[in-house]
C-alpha cells in the first residue's frame, strides 16, 4: 500500500507564545508543500490560553489561574490551562474557498485517539453517544474543559480530550489536548490519571497516536524537527502576534 508522506515534528516542550506561534508557522508551510504535519507538544510553565474570540476581562472569572502566564489563541472556544497534558497539532491540506469546521477531522482523529486510550486501558466516549437527543452544550463557561462539544472524549463524566481548528487559505490547522493530571491552577479537572489511577507518559500516547493516525489517513511519517530557518520565522511569528499584548488585549 502507498502511502503519502508526512512530516511528524516530535514531541517537545516551549512557553505559551512559542507553541502558538509553531503552530501557525505549521500551518503556512503546509499552505505552500501541501505535506500533511503532525507535532505533539508540552508546555514548559502552566499556561492559560484564551479562545480566539474571548475577552481578557474573563480571567475574573477562573482566579485559580491568575498567576500563570496567559497566551490567545488562534483557534476559538474557552479558555485552557495547559499543564500536564499532550498537546497535538495535526495540518491537513485544503482547497481554498473551504468553510466552516471539517467535522470528518474531528470524528476522524478522535477515533483514533479513543482506540489509543483504549491500548492503555482507558476508554472514553465522545460526548454525542452519552446524550438521548440534543448533545449541545450552550454554556458559555469560561473554561473549555467545563463545555462539551459533540466529540469531546469524556471518561467518568469529565473531559479529557477536546480540539479546535483554524482554516487558512491552503490547509486546515486541528490542535487538541489530552488531559492527563489535573493542574494546581485547575484541582476540579482531572486527567486521565487521575480518574484511574495511571501513570500514562504523553510520550507514550503520542507514539500510539501518530501510528493510528497514519494507518487511518494513509500517511508515512517522516520525523523532521524545526530547522534554523524555521525556528527564526516561528520566533518572528511570535513578535508580531502571539508575545504581543495588542494580541492579547484585541477582545
Amino acid at each position: 500500500m502507498n502511502r503519502t508522506q508526512g512530516r511528524l515534528v516530535p514531541l517537545r516542550s516551549f512557553r505559551g507564545n512559542e507553541n502558538m506561534s509553531f503552530d501557525q508557522l505549521l500551518q503556512e508551510i503546509v499552505d505552500r508543500t501541501k505535506v500533511p504535519t503532525l507535532r505533539f507538544y508540552g508546555w514548559l510553565k502552566p499556561t492559560l490560553s484564551l479562545g480566539y474570540f474571548q475577552n481578557l476581562s474573563r480571567r475574573a472569572e477562573h482566579p485559580g489561574s491568575a498567576g500563570i502566564e496567559c497566551v490567545r489563541r488562534s483557534t476559538g472556544g474557552g479558555a485552557l490551562i495547559h499543564d500536564s497534558e499532550l498537546t497535538y497539532s495535526l495540518v491537513i491540506p485544503q482547497a481554498a474557498g473551504s468553510v466552516g469546521p471539517r467535522l470528518d477531522l474531528y470524528e476522524k482523529t478522535h477515533q483514533c485517539m479513543i482506540d489509543t486510550l483504549a491500548e492503555f486501558g482507558v476508554f472514553t466516549d465522545p460526548f454525542h453517544s452519552l446524550c438521548r437527543k440534543d448533545c449541545a452544550d450552550r454554556s458559555n463557561r469560561f473554561l473549555c474543559f467545563q463545555r462539551r462539544t459533540r466529540e469531546d472524549l469524556i471518561l467518568h463524566g469529565y473531559k479529557i480530550v477536546g480540539s479546535a481548528q483554524r482554516k487558512s487559505r491552503g490547509s486546515l490547522l486541528q490542535h487538541g489536548s489530552v488531559l492527563l493530571n489535573s493542574s494546581d491552577a485547575a484541582p476540579d479537572l482531572p486527567g486521565a490519571n487521575d480518574l484511574l489511577s495511571q501513570s500514562l507518559t504523553p510520550s507514550e500516547i503520542a507514539d500510539c497516536f501518530a501510528d493510528k493516525l497514519s494507518k487511518e489517513f494513509g500517511l508515512h511519517w517522516n520525523e523532521q524537527d524545526f530547522c534554523v530557518e524555521e525556528v527564526e520565522r516561528s520566533q518572528a511569528i511570535a513578535g508580531q502576534r502571539f508575545s504581543s499584548e495588542a494580541w492579547l488585549n484585541r477582545r
